[in-house]
C-alpha cells in the first residue's frame, strides 16, 4: 500500500487496531485539520482513535509492592485489618441468617471468610467488613 500525505474520509490506511492488537487495514472515518483522527478496522469493524502502525503501547503492570518487596494492601484489606484489631477474634461466630450479631462481632461466612460486623443497620440487617470489601447481610430471620 502506497503511503500518501493527505487522506479523505473513506480512504484506506494502515493503523494499530485496539481489538486485533496488530496493525491492520482501516477506513478513515474522521479528519481534523487534515489529519486522520478516527478509523474503522476492516477486520473486526471496530471504530477507534487513529494510531500509527508500530506505535503499540507497552503498558507495564504496576506491581503493588513496597520497597521491602511486600505487596501493598488494598483499602478494603487495611480497613478489615483495623477492624479485626478492635474485634474479639477469640470468639468467632459462624454466620447464620437466623442468628443475631452486634458491632465488632467476628463472624465466619461460608463464602466470604472472616468478617467483622461494623454496623447494625436495623434489626434484620448488618454491615460486615470482609478482607475483600464490605457487604450487607441479613440477621434474625
Amino acid at each position: 500500500m502506497a503511503t500518501k500525505k493527505t487522506f479523505d474520509i473513506g480512504d484506506e490506511i494502515e493503523a494499530m487496531c485496539n481489538k486485533c492488537k496488530s496493525p491492520t487495514v482501516h477506513v478513515v472515518e474522521a479528519l481534523k485539520n487534515g489529519k486522520v483522527t478516527k478509523v474503522m478496522c476492516k477486520s473486526c469493524t471496530s471504530s477507534h482513535r487513529y494510531r500509527k502502525p508500530g506505535k503499540e503501547k507497552t503498558t507495564k503492570a504496576k506491581s503493588k509492592t513496597t520497597s521491602t518487596g511486600k505487596k501493598k494492601k488494598t483499602k478494603e484489606q487495611r480497613r478489615w485489618s483495623r477492624m479485626m484489631g478492635k474485634a474479639d477474634t477469640e470468639n468467632v461466630k459462624e454466620y447464620k441468617m437466623d442468628a443475631s450479631f452486634e458491632v465488632y462481632d467476628v463472624l465466619d461466612h461460608e463464602q466470604f471468610g472472616e468478617g467483622v460486623v461494623t454496623e447494625v443497620i436495623d434489626p434484620s440487617k448488618i454491615l460486615v467488613t470482609f478482607e475483600d470489601g464490605s457487604r450487607t447481610l441479613v440477621q434474625n430471620r
